[in-house]
């Protein structure tokens, strides 16, 4: 029997978060913290609802079946087209885009929807794939 029948959880922001929808996180002691190293950050989820350190952020969990969900396109995140892989930005933190096939990088969505600079866009989350170089 399912518990949930969607993964989302309620987490404490280390930040105020209130303007950061669509943005990745970590679990960083329990706390949702924005990603901020995109070649090695194991991403958490993403941020559905955010709210600031009294509240509690709404996270749908990557690889955890939670649907479509609106995910943050970075300053810079390259052609992204309905199907692209998405992988964390280094541009800005929490942000992603167009996987560059190569390098260290992490892998953690799927595009449903073209997007462009600062968007956000419908995407489903997959498991981290961290690629070490």
């Amino acid at each position: 029997m399912e518990a949930m029948d969607k993964a989302i959880v309620a987490m404490t922001p280390t930040a105020d978060h209130r303007e950061k929808r669509g943005f990745f996180v970590t679990a960083a002691a329990g706390l949702a913290a924005l990603v901020v190293t995109p070649a090695t950050d194991d991403p958490y989820g993403v941020i559905l609802d955010g709210e600031d350190t009294t509240g509690k952020d709404s996270v749908a969990l990557c690889g955890g079946n939670a649907g479509p969900v609106k995910v943050k396109l970075a300053a810079a995140p390259g052609t992204v087209v309905a199907g692209t892989r998405l992988q964390l930005s280094a541009t800005t933190a929490g942000t992603a885009g167009a996987d560059a096939g190569t390098g260290a990088r992490v892998v953690c969505a799927r595009a449903l929807e073209a997007g462009e600079a600062n968007e956000l866009i419908m995407a489903i989350l997959l498991a981290p794939i961290i690629y070490a170089s």
